[in-house]
């Protein structure tokens, strides 16, 4: 009797070692969150800038004017885009290209010679005496680039002329420009002289 107690407890045993055992579940494995890919910052377009200007205190070039610098002649200024530039003391519109008394349809041509201590109104009045002045001869003071300079209009010429004198640093600078026939400022010579009396600047 007692044997057989013994046996079933020791059975029991057995077949609950045998059983098999319940695993708890592998916990899924999940991929990383997705990263956003790096934006890239959006460009705008920016309108052309505009040509810096050089040193010495010329002006800046804009849309409508190009910039001429003449180190040799000590100026620097502004003229309409339309115009042309030769390098050196021409600036004329609608350029032919050949030789003569008509570079073009309108032009400016810059005279540089010794002032020898005279002032601009000096040297305009002997050449306005010299050409005979009279009642069609209109002559005007006015400050062009820090200097005191003198318009003359009506000077007896083949072609009808305005003549702009200055001087700075003893150096005498005429100024032409052919055919003057204004318009109430709206022919291109005479935005011209606006632009040149507006923009002119001696360099040191």
């Amino acid at each position: 009797m007692f044997k057989m107690q013994m046996f079933f407890p020791v059975l029991i045993l057995l077949l609950s070692a045998c059983a098999p055992t319940s695993q708890a579940a592998p916990t899924p494995t999940l991929p990383p969150p997705a990263t956003e890919a790096p934006t890239q910052a959006r460009t705008v377009d920016e309108p052309p800038a505009l040509p810096a200007a050089p040193g010495d205190g010329c002006p800046a070039a804009t849309m409508d004017t190009k910039l001429m610098v003449s180190a040799e002649n000590g100026i620097c200024l502004l003229y309409p885009a339309e115009f042309a530039w030769d390098g050196a003391t021409l600036i004329v519109l609608n350029p032919t290209g050949m030789a003569g008394d008509a570079p073009g349809d309108a032009w400016l041509l810059t005279s540089i010679s010794e002032a020898k201590g005279q002032t601009a109104a000096q040297i305009a009045d002997a050449q306005i005496a010299e050409m005979g002045a009279g009642p069609e001869i209109v002559r005007t003071e006015l400050t062009i680039g820090g200097k005191p300079a003198v318009l003359v209009d009506g000077m007896p010429a083949q072609d009808s002329a305005r003549y702009l004198y200055v001087v700075n640093n003893d150096r005498l600078y005429r100024f032409e420009f052919m055919p003057w026939y204004p318009e109430n400022g709206a022919t291109p010579l005479e935005k011209l002289y606006q632009t040149l009396v507006d923009t002119l600047h001696f360099l040191p």
